[in-house]
């Protein structure tokens, strides 16, 4: 074998190993981007949940949330409660939005959130407040918000009718 078969060789052996480099990084590419996405999504669920495990936890806030809704006057210090808590849901909202537009969250849990979604904007006082608060959000996610607004004022169903009966609290009429 001469000089040049060894020197063709070490160029066959080389390109061999680029070639097994390349697809072993592309394995390593795919999997840390598989971790990323589970990351990211259990942390919007994390959010999601820390959210409802704060209403949970909270009898003034669950009690401010019925006067919301029943129209009650709220004075100032609840009014800043509940914006502040409306914000906290609709940062998670957009962040949520943002990741399905990125192919991170898959049909199914986009559904659910976007059920929940359509559920605050079907409150009255959830409107109220989103026409004050839509200009922190992002143009994408208040132009969303907005559309399911316009679609539930043409009589689109709202997801959740009453809350009492969806759990049980009240015999269905």
């Amino acid at each position: 074998m001469t000089l040049q078969d060894l020197g063709a060789l070490g160029d066959l052996i080389g390109g061999i190993a680029v070639v097994l480099t390349l697809i072993y990084l592309a394995v390593q590419v795919r999997q840390n981007t598989s971790m990323i996405m589970a990351q990211t999504v259990q942390a919007s669920v994390d959010a999601t949940q820390r959210v409802l495990l704060f209403r949970a936890e909270r009898p003034d806030l669950r009690a401010l949330l019925r006067k919301a809704r029943n129209n009650d006057d709220l004075d100032a210090d609840d009014t800043e409660f509940l914006a502040s808590y409306l914000q906290a849901v609709f940062m998670n909202f957009q962040a949520r939005l943002r990741h399905h537009a990125l192919g991170v969250f898959d049909r199914s849990v986009n559904d659910s959130y976007e059920r929940i979604l359509e559920d605050y904007l079907h409150q009255d006082y959830v409107r109220r407040w989103w026409r004050y608060a839509k200009a922190l959000y992002g143009t994408e996610f208040r132009k969303h918000c907005d559309a399911i607004i316009a679609a539930l004022a043409e009589g689109a169903p709202a997801p959740i009718a009453d809350w009492s009966r969806a759990v049980g609290f009240r015999d269905p009429a």
